[in-house]
């Protein structure tokens, strides 16, 4: 009996040391192929749904509203990523105007916005000017400067006038919309009564 309790004994310990052997090789692979504990690096730090957000200037006064389906934002590399963004300019001495994309990523402080898939900027009439709307696939925002570029094909539709080309300038400041290449125009006849 003593020789059978010995066995079992020494079954058990065998057994046991051989599960932490197992369970200290597993944790080394892991942590040597990367697959170990999450770093902060891996994912975002703050994940906000249905969010609006209203950026103001030093004094106070509200520049623009910001609503999204989603923000993730990163500390590594200080991005924000936005699912279905929607920008509304709020400065009462300027025309209201409305971006939206499917997508966009802020960088630099939040001053840089990338924005993709089907990008649109809706600008209201003011004063004598009709409104305005662009379209294009992808378009640069410089918040701080009120300016927008792109180097894809743009269509703008200005009151009844078209305008399309490839690549495009606008200054939200001046109210001005250049397009950089391959322009065609077409301004419709006035009607005569």
């Amino acid at each position: 009996m003593k020789s059978n309790e010995w066995l079992g004994n020494l079954v058990s310990i065998l057994f046991f040391a051989g599960l932490a052997l197992a369970a200290w090789g597993l944790s080394e692979v892991l942590q040597r192929g990367g697959l170990g504990s999450p770093t902060a690096a891996s994912g975002p730090n703050a994940i906000v749904e249905s969010a609006r957000i209203i950026r103001t200037d030093a004094l106070g006064k509200p520049q623009y509203r910001l609503e999204a389906k989603r923000i993730a934002h990163y500390d590594d590399g200080d991005q924000s990523l936005f699912d279905q963004p929607v920008m509304v300019s709020l400065s009462p001495d300027k025309p209201v105007t409305i971006v939206k994309a499917n997508q966009a990523v802020a960088t630099n402080n939040q001053n840089q916005i990338d924005l993709s898939g089907d990008v649109r900027i809706d600008r209201a009439a003011f004063g004598a000017q009709p409104e305005a709307r662009i379209t294009t696939s992808k378009a640069t925002l410089f918040v701080e400067e009120e300016r927008a570029v792109t180097d894809a094909p743009v269509f703008v539709q200005r009151g009844f006038s078209t305008l399309q080309g490839v690549g495009m300038r606008f200054d939200q400041k001046t109210q001005k919309i250049d397009i950089i290449s391959e322009s065609r125009m077409v301004v419709p006849k006035e009607s005569r009564k």
